[in-house]
C-alpha cells in the first residue's frame, strides 16, 4: 500500500519516544537489540503506536521505528516511558549509552491526557537535562532552550523541580506545563514526531520490532 496526503499523523494519548541522532536505524536497531524487525507501513505504524500507548500489559516490548529524516532516527513505545518508574532508570542509562556512540540521543514522554510531560536530553555520554513532571525529584540538570524560555515567561526563575508544589506559581505551571510539552520540547532538540508526516511514495514507512527486556 502507497502512502498520501491523507494518511494519519501520530497520536496516542500517552506517547513515548527515543531519538537518535544519526540516519542509520539499522545500527539503532542493532545498538538496541531488536529483533523480529520488519517493515510496515506508515498507516499500519501508526495504528500500532497509538494501540501499544494503551496497552496495560507489561513488558512494554513492540516498538515501531520511524525511517530517518533531518538527521534522526526516532523508535516510538511505551517501552521508552521515562514516567514509569520500573523503567526510568533503565532508559535513562540507555539512552546516555547511545549518545556516546551517536553523539546525541534524547527521551519523550507526551500526554494528551495532560497526565505529564518528560525529556531527557543526552549529549556524548552526558545527560544534559532530564524532566519529569510527576517526578520532579528525578530531575537532573539545568532547564535551556524553550524550556527555560518558557519558564521565564511564566516568572520562574529557578527550576520547576525547586518550586514550592503547594505555591500558586506551581500550580499555574502545572495546569498546563506551561505549554512546555514533551513535543514543544523535540521540536526544537530533534524531531516531533506529531508533526511527522508520511514520506510520498514510499511503501514501507516504519519497521515493527521487539525491544529486549529491562536487565
Amino acid at each position: 500500500m502507497g502512502t498520501s496526503d491523507s494518511e494519519p499523523l501520530i497520536r496516542a494519548c500517552w506517547l513515548s519516544w527515543l531519538a537518535v541522532a544519526t540516519v542509520d536505524q539499522g545500527e539503532v536497531a542493532k545498538a538496541l537489540g531488536l529483533t523480529d524487525v520488519r517493515e510496515t507501513t506508515w498507516a499500519d505504524g501508526v495504528e500500532l503506536i497509538d494501540e501499544v500507548a494503551h496497552d496495560e500489559e507489561e513488558p512494554f516490548s513492540a516498538v515501531v521505528v520511524i525511517l530517518p529524516r533531518r538527521g534522526w532516527t526516532l523508535v516510538v513505545g511505551p517501552y521508552f516511558g521515562l514516567p514509569y518508574p520500573q523503567q526510568t532508570a533503565h532508559v535513562s542509562e540507555l539512552c546516555r549509552k547511545l549518545s556516546e556512540r551517536f553523539g546525541k540521543a534524547q527521551l519523550f514522554f507526551h500526554s494528551e491526557q495532560n497526565d505529564g510531560e518528560a525529556w531527557l536530553i543526552a549529549e556524548r555520554g552526558r545527560i544534559i537535562r532530564r524532566w519529569i513532571s510527576e517526578y520532579p525529584e528525578l530531575a537532573l540538570g539545568e532547564p535551556f532552550g524553550v524550556e527555560r524560555r518558557l519558564l521565564d515567561a511564566y516568572g520562574i526563575t529557578g527550576k520547576p523541580e525547586d518550586l514550592d508544589p503547594n505555591s500558586d506559581l506551581a500550580g499555574d505551571w502545572a495546569a498546563t506545563w506551561g505549554d512546555c510539552w514533551a513535543t514543544t520540547v523535540a521540536d526544537e532538540s530533534s524531531i516531533d514526531p506529531t508533526a511527522a508526516t508520511a514520506e510520498a511514495g514510499s511503501i514501507s514507512s516504519m519497521w515493527v520490532a521487539v525491544a529486549p527486556a529491562f536487565v
